[in-house]
Formats: structure tokens, sequence, C-alpha cells
């Protein structure tokens, strides 16, 4: 694999501002945009994503920063690197005339609902972390992010690319099947949507699975296999008390298993999820999932999606008929082909944030309910806002007990 250009790029990420020395764009033959999903070549500060990724982290940029740019990296200009892009990810704003300077009228009509002070924000992260169940999620080993991850890749996974999936598995006229998905949070946790508890007993978990037509999982390129899945049995199912088949808010559930679950294995890891409830709007995410949905169609082998996030208020239209949509909720996808129908009811809505200083993947979302037509242009899908739960999350992480028979 060519990389003589990265290390000249990544020595302009770390230490350096701008420059321009050479003027000539070189592409890297080894890595190819993907123009079916909308991805670009272009320089990597004309990307909001990665530029978001750059100002959030600190220079010189920690190895997880440097890693994804390297998988996304197309090409550089002199010293400025290039980067696949989707062109779906929100524009920079445009630029706008000076602003006239505030007076006291309008800064006290100003909504406090579109201003979070600093100080309530570290009162929530002081409150959350100091929570007596805080140090059951793993953030030592977290949302790890493999070398062949695309940030906005296409559609088939690499196997481990995702290790904390898991698939809920149900008897329907005495046949098992896996009808709902789901993320691992900790040994003993899976979170889930609150509508794949209701009316449905759930009899095991499946973790470490990649393709659901193969006993065991191998990469036909470099002949590694995966460790085998790892199944369980249910201790019990918590759903959120507040839960609404009719308005299908608070769709957030756990469920916990029998025997904790092994991370010295690869294919099973956890996710992080986040203290922070950060403003993704325009930003792109990915959506991880067989493409199970409550009638149960599946894809065998583990996919990825990735779909852009949308104002609140335009689900709030679209949806105006149906069920109310609040803040409490996300409003993604929306783009033919490509929304949580490459996903599972339940699963993980996943976005690379910073925790404890480096990338790892957050779990933002839980795939709700959609259109009846999964993947309409212009229908996007309802997503559970994680962040707004993590305190009923930790308040109902209990230790596990390891029952010997």
């Amino acid at each position: 694999m060519f990389r003589c250009g990265c290390v000249v790029v990544l020595w302009f990420l770390l230490f350096s501002g701008t420059g321009d020395a050479g003027r000539m764009l070189i592409s890297l033959p080894s890595v190819k945009c993907d123009s079916a999903i909308g991805e670009v070549c272009i320089e990597i500060r004309k990307c909001p994503y990665f530029d978001d990724l750059l100002n959030r982290s600190t220079i010189p940029r920690p190895r997880g920063v440097i890693k994804i740019i390297r998988e996304n990296q197309c090409g550089f200009y002199g010293s400025i690197p290039f980067v696949c892009c989707s062109r779906f990810a929100a524009p920079p704003p445009p630029t706008l005339p000076p602003l006239p300077s505030p007076t006291r009228s309008m800064l006290l009509a100003e909504s406090s609902s579109t201003r979070r002070p600093i100080s309530h924000i570290l009162s929530r992260f002081t409150t959350l972390t100091a929570h007596r169940n805080y140090g059951q999620l793993r953030n030592d080993i977290c949302g790890s992010i493999q070398t062949n991850t695309r940030i906005t890749g296409g559609k088939k996974t690499a196997i481990n690319e995702f290790p904390w999936m898991a698939l809920l598995a149900y008897y329907q006229d005495g046949v098992l099947d896996f009808r709902c998905g789901g993320a691992v949070i900790n040994e003993w946790y899976i979170l889930t949507a609150a509508h794949c508890i209701v009316n449905s007993t759930i009899v095991g978990v499946r973790l470490g699975e990649h393709n659901l037509n193969s006993d065991k999982d191998c990469d036909p390129n470099s002949h590694y296999c995966a460790p085998p899945t790892q199944d369980f049995y249910i201790e019990k199912v918590i759903g959120h008390p507040g839960y609404n088949t009719k308005t299908l808010m608070n769709d957030i559930a756990l469920v916990k298993l029998a025997m904790p679950a092994n991370f010295g294995y690869a294919n099973v890891q956890p996710i992080c999820l986040p203290i922070e409830d950060m403003e993704l709007s325009g930003k792109f995410v990915i959506v991880t999932g067989w493409g199970i949905t409550e009638d149960g169609f599946k894809s065998p082998e583990l996919l990825k999606t990735s779909i852009p996030i949308l104002p609140i208020e335009e689900c709030r239209h679209i949806y105006r008929h149906f069920a109310p949509v609040k803040e409490a909720q996300i409003c993604a996808g929306g783009y033919a082909g490509r929304d949580s129908c490459g996903g599972d009811s339940g699963g993980p809505m996943n976005y690379v944030g910073l925790v404890d200083g480096t990338p790892r993947f957050v779990q933002y979302g839980i795939v709700s309910y959609g259109p009846r037509q999964c993947g309409t242009d212009g229908q996007p899908a309802i997503y559970t806002k994680v962040a707004q739960y993590l305190e009923w999350i930790l308040d109902n992480l209990e230790p596990g007990v390891v029952r010997h028979l």
C-alpha cells in the first residue's frame, strides 16, 4: 500500500498550519472514493465530518485521529490532505453579514432552549460520572475503531468491525428467529429498543455474529477467521416505564444476560455511551445491522449504512399525523435505499466521538421506527436519543453475579 504521501500529510496534520507547496493534487491509488454513496475526494477542512474531528482533537493529534484520516485519505495537494467525503454531509455555513451588537432586550428575548450554559453541561457531566454505576461502563475498551473502518463506507462490514452488535432471539411458531438487534454496553447488558420486548419474549442473545449463513466467519482475502459466536440465556429485560405503544416515546430497554460476555475475543466488545448530548444535525452517522425489522426481514451479512442527521423539525412535520416527535429522539436518513433498513430494530446508531481524548465509536441512537416502505427517499426514520436516557441506563445497571449450577 502506497504510504509516502501519508507521512508528509500527517506531519502537516500533527504540527503544521497551512501550506500548498508543490501545488499538484496527488492521488493515492490504494484508496477509491465510493461515488455510489456520494463520496468525493476533497480538501480535509472542507469536509464537515473531518473538520469537526480536527477541531475537537488536540495537537499533536491522537493516534486514533491519525488512523481515521489515513483510512479515508485519497490524496494531497502540496501538504494539504484530501479525504473521501460524502456529498450528503452538511456544507460549511455561508458567510453572513456582521450582526449588530446585542442589546439588553435582545439578550433577554433569546430563548433559553437555544442556549445551553456551560454550567448546565458541566453539571450533567459531573452528575453522570459520579453515578454509583458509572464505573460499569467500559470506557477503557469501548468503541474501538478498526483500521479497515471507512467512516462513510459502503454496505458490507469487515469481520470484527462492529463487535458490539447483538442479535435478540425469539421463538416464533416453534422456530428460533432473530428479530431485533441491540448493542453490548458492558459484560452483562445489551441496549435495545422497548418495542423489541413488548408483546414478545426474548429467549436468548447472540454476540460476535457476522454472517448468519456461515458457521465460521472468515475473511477470504486475509484468511483470518473470527472467534466463535457467544450465545446467552436472558436473566431479565428492563423496559423504560414511560414507553408508550401509541406515541412510541421512550423506546429504550435493557436486556441482562444470564452470564457475562467474554471480552477476551475481538468479535465481542462494548460500545461507548454518550456523556454529552451533542448536536449532530448535518453530521453523518453509521447504522449497522442485518436489516432485521419486526417483520423478520434480514440480510445474512452484517451491513453498515451511512446516513445524515436531519433537523428534528423535518420529522415533526413528516410524522405529525402519526406520532409526536420530541427532543429525546433523533431524525435521520431519508435517502433512497439508505436508511435503517440497513440496520436492525433496536440496533445502534454509531458516531465517532472523543472518549477520554481518544476517537471511539459512541452509540448516539437506537433504531426506533420509520416509514412503512423502508429506505424511501424523503422519508427519514426516528431514533431514540441515548444521551437523554443515560441516567436511566445507569440507574438500572446491576453488578452481575455468576450463578453456578
